[in-house]
C-alpha cells in the first residue's frame, strides 16, 4: 500500500504527508529505543540494588512474611492476610495486594526471605493497603487497569493477525487492491490498548510512589528498620519509581507512534482510492 502512494502520488499531497508521516514515525521509534535502554540500565540497577541488599539481614530478624503481619497488626488491619503466591500469580502478578481478596501475595523468596530486600518488599504492599483502606480512587483504578493490561494482548494478537490476513486475501483476491481497512481496524483497537497501558502507567507512579513514601514514613514511626536501612530500602524504591517513569515515557511513545501509523494508513488508502479511481 505505501509502496503504491509512492510510486503513484508522485508530487501530490499525499505523497508530502506520507514523507512527514514516515520521518516523524522514525524519528519516535528512535526515542522509543533510546527511553528502552534507559529503563534497561534502570533495571540492572535495580537488580544490583537487591543484590546488595539481599546480602544483609534486618537489626529486627523479620522474615518478609512476618514484617508485614506485624506492620498490618500495627496499624490495626487485622482483616487482612499474607500469604505466599502461587506459580500463577508469582509468574504474572509478583509481589502484589489483591483488594478483593484482602490479602497481601508474597513470592516464595520475599515471603521467606530474611534480608533487607524481602522485607521492604513486603512493606511497600502494605502501603497498598493503607490506600485500600481509605477507598483511593487511584488505587482501584489501577487495580482494574492492570488486569486489562495483563490479559488484553491475548485478545487483541488474534484480531491483529486477523486482520493482516484479511487484508491480503483481498489483496491477493482483486488483483493488488489493497486498502488496508481491516489493518487499520486493528490499529484503532491497539490504539485502546495503548491507551490503558498509558494510563495505567501514570497510575503506577502515583500509587507506587504514595505507598513508597507512607512505607518509609510509617516504617520509621515503630522501628521496622534502622535509619540506616530505611535508607537503602528508599533507594530501592526510587530507582523502581525511576522504571516506572520510562514505563510511561515508552507508553506515550507507542500511542504517538501508533497515531502516525493509523494516519499514514489513512493517506495511503486515500491516494490508492484515488489512483484506482
Amino acid at each position: 500500500m505505501l509502496i503504491n502512494l509512492l510510486a503513484g502520488s508522485e508530487g501530490s499531497t499525499e505523497l508530502s504527508l506520507s514523507i512527514v508521516l514516515i520521518v516523524a514515525i522514525i524519528i519516535v521509534s528512535a526515542l522509543i529505543v533510546v527511553v528502552s535502554l534507559v529503563a534497561l540500565v534502570l533495571r540492572i540497577k535495580i537488580f544490583f540494588s537487591y543484590w546488595v541488599t539481599n546480602r544483609e539481614k534486618t537489626a529486627g530478624g523479620y522474615n518478609g512474611y512476618s514484617a508485614a503481619v506485624t506492620f498490618l497488626r500495627y496499624l490495626g488491619y487485622n482483616d487482612i492476610k499474607v500469604e505466599k503466591s502461587g506459580f500463577f500469580r508469582a509468574a504474572f502478578f509478583g509481589n502484589h495486594y489483591n483488594p478483593s481478596k484482602k490479602t497481601i501475595y508474597l513470592r516464595r523468596s520475599t515471603y521467606y526471605g530474611e534480608h533487607l530486600t524481602a522485607i521492604g518488599l513486603a512493606l511497600q504492599k502494605v502501603g497498598l493497603v493503607i490506600q485500600d483502606k481509605r477507598n483511593s480512587s487511584s488505587f482501584r483504578a489501577r487495580w482494574f487497569l492492570q488486569k486489562i493490561a495483563l490479559f488484553g494482548p491475548v485478545f487483541f494478537i488474534p484480531i491483529v493477525l486477523a486482520g493482516a490476513i484479511a487484508d491480503l486475501v483481498i489483496f491477493f483476491v482483486t488483483g493488488g487492491s489493497f486498502t488496508g481497512i481491516f489493518t487499520l481496524i486493528a490499529a484503532i483497537l491497539g490504539f485502546g490498548y495503548f491507551i490503558v497501558s498509558f494510563i495505567l502507567s501514570i497510575l503506577v507512579i502515583r500509587v507506587e510512589g504514595r505507598a513508597n513514601r507512607e512505607t518509609l514514613e510509617r516504617i520509621g514511626n515503630c522501628n521496622f528498620l534502622t535509619a540506616d536501612e530505611r535508607e537503602k530500602v528508599a533507594k530501592v524504591f526510587k530507582t523502581y519509581q525511576a522504571a516506572y517513569i520510562c514505563d510511561f515515557l515508552i507508553n506515550l511513545l507507542e500511542i504517538i507512534k501508533l497515531v502516525l501509523q493509523i494516519l499514514l494508513n489513512i493517506v495511503a488508502s486515500m491516494s490508492n482510492n484515488k489512483n484506482q479511481g
